[in-house]
């Protein structure tokens, strides 16, 4: 699979101290034998990653692909990929039917069942100082939270405060779950309550660092980021404004990517030396939650590429086949016969792809300035990104010249765009936009000579459970 590198932290020399009499007669077999708290932490020694190819298609931020797309469409059985890239929404029970298995839906339900909830559920007995206690407490109410949150966006609804109360949504699974009782869903509005329940109390608990062990460990700031993000989609603008500031109140960097030109790429053809940016995994100081991720392979659409501000280091800088073509040759071409602008293919850098960033916290700010009709403080959340992003010989402030809200949500648009890219983000961006009047729009994409449209209430934008898991739960049917 695309982008995948796991690695497990292996507990068999920990579950092999307790004893054969331990084992039978006071832990029930399958029972998780870890006993302290520094047997507990292990379990948070996790690389965190998400599989976005098919949400990245679907709004056609990037297009992954390795046969041409005209032989893809030609094919008479429909495919995952080819009612995507059509928009096909006549295709839906075809899709559903199709989508065996989801590892999207795995890795968010592994987040929560296999670290975030065997944390919680041992702690109470677990030996070891409080401050560990109340550490390892906040970051597994953060991280089920999270992980919750991603998974309700990519299978429920947007959050719509009219109807959110009656949306079907999924299963949010705590640590007592019984599991022999299937899982049943709550409604969307019941998801993100606790989701925000479960984000008070790790922000309560106060255990987490002001800085962390390494950036996929989670600081004081991850909460409140995720809590930002949250009352966002629940369009709760002032108190998400309010969460981001206590992000930044604890980093507020937004890192300079003109200034981290250190990943030199060689033409092949021409023989050009090029300077592309370099986004360490684990030292990137804008990164509040770094999550695993390799950017290649990925073709941007002329129609994503024409939503980037002129001059943005993110699509000019970034390591792509383009440089390693000498910008002579056009790569997707040869990959998926139709020319698109730009190739990545940084294989050093990790683009964070499902993890946070302060730059998300300005866009909160932005967006909720914008909802109390402050362009002009709105911009100047923009430019705190922008300034970082731009080329400095064309990069021009937005503040003191954006005075009406239709040019300062295009402005919003265009600056998330840029940070959304190469992440989860631009699909969840954009369904939660779909919601809003002033921001909601239908997509449009021209494949081969044909163009395809997807409104904003397309069912599309709810993709399907996987059937490995309808087939054996039909308390989880499809949100359509």
């Amino acid at each position: 699979m695309k982008k995948s590198l796991f690695y497990t932290v292996s507990l068999a020399a920990t579950l092999l101290v307790a004893s054969c009499e331990d084992f039978t007669e006071v832990q029930p077999k399958g029972a998780n034998l870890l006993t302290t708290t520094s047997q507990l932490d292990l379990l948070l020694n996790a690389e965190y990653e998400l599989y976005d190819n098919d949400i990245a298609k679907l709004v056609n931020d990037r297009v992954y692909e390795f046969e041409p797309i005209a032989t893809t469409l030609s094919m008479p059985q429909k495919s995952r990929s080819s009612i995507l890239l059509t928009w096909d929404e006549a295709a839906l029970d075809v899709w559903a039917e199709l989508s065996n298995s989801d590892s999207y839906y795995a890795d968010c339900y592994n987040v929560i069942g296999t670290i975030a909830n065997p944390i919680l559920q041992q702690l109470p007995m677990a030996e070891g100082p409080e401050q560990a206690k109340n550490q390892l407490k906040s970051e597994a109410l953060a991280l089920r939270a999270y992980y919750h949150y991603l998974c309700v966006n990519k299978y429920a609804n947007a959050y719509n405060p009219t109807t959110a109360a009656t949306d079907p949504g999924i299963a949010y699974l705590k640590e007592d779950w019984d599991i022999t009782i299937p899982t049943e869903k709550l409604t969307v509005k019941e998801i993100y309550d606790n989701i925000i329940a479960d984000l008070d109390e790790a922000i309560k608990t106060d255990g987490l660092p002001r800085v962390a062990v390494n950036r996929m460990r989670l600081s004081k700031a991850a909460p409140y980021a995720m809590k930002a993000m949250a009352l966002l989609s629940m369009q709760r603008h002032s108190e998400a404004a309010e969460a981001a500031r206590q992000a930044l109140a604890i980093n507020d960097v937004v890192s300079n990517y003109h200034q981290m030109l250190n990943q030199p790429v060689q033409g092949m053809f021409m023989g050009g030396s090029y300077q592309a940016i370099l986004r360490p995994l684990l030292d990137t100081e804008e990164d509040i939650f770094t999550t695993y991720g390799l950017e290649f392979f990925d073709h941007i659409p002329q129609e994503s590429y024409d939503r980037f501000e002129a001059g943005h280091a993110s699509i000019n800088k970034i390591a792509s086949m383009n440089m390693m073509y000498d910008f002579f040759m056009n790569a997707a071409e040869g990959y998926v016969g139709i020319p698109m602008p730009l190739s990545t293919f940084d294989t050093s850098s990790s683009w964070n792809p499902s993890g946070l960033k302060t730059s998300q916290m300005y866009l909160v700010l932005a967006e909720a300035a914008i909802a109390a009709n402050n362009i002009d403080e709105a911009m100047g959340h923009l430019d705190k990104i922008r300034e970082n992003r731009i080329d400095p010989a064309i990069y021009a402030p937005l503040q003191g010249t954006v005075t009406d809200k239709a040019t300062a949500i295009q402005c919003v648009k265009q600056t998330a765009h840029g940070e959304d890219i190469y992440t989860i983000w631009g699909f969840i961006t954009k369904k939660r936009w779909n919601q809003l009047p002033d921001y909601r729009e239908t997509l449009t994409r021209e494949l081969l000579g044909v163009t395809y449209t997807l409104s904003p209430d397309s069912k599309m934008w709810n993709f399907p459970f996987p059937t490995s898991v309808r087939n054996v739960n039909p308390n989880m049917t499809n949100n359509w």
